[in-house]
């Protein structure tokens, strides 16, 4: 018999990801000066804010759950912020 269950992942694109983070409190002065990677369901945006100070962001899920790190601190990311920002994918 099939598996018929659904799994929903981690994704994100560059813009996703500016906008969730701003959305969090983050100055991203720039889309397009920072630098966007992925990993198969890890993904990083690192950028300068408008002081040029160096800032890292990582999303991925664990333990079914969606996790946001910023400049190493953990930040408070709900499924309703994840389904708004559109970072995930149903598979």
């Amino acid at each position: 018999m099939m598996n018929t269950e659904k799994r929903i992942l981690p994704k994100a694109t560059k813009s996703s990801m500016v906008k969730l983070v701003r959305a969090k409190g983050y100055d991203v002065p720039s889309i397009y000066q920072a630098t966007f990677e992925r990993v198969r369901h890890t993904f990083w945006l690192r950028w300068r804010d408008k002081d040029g100070v160096p800032h890292s962001a990582y999303y991925t899920g664990a333990g079914g759950r969606p996790v946001l790190q910023v400049d190493k601190k953990w930040i408070d990311l709900t499924m309703a912020e994840v389904i708004h920002f559109g970072l995930y994918e149903e598979k």
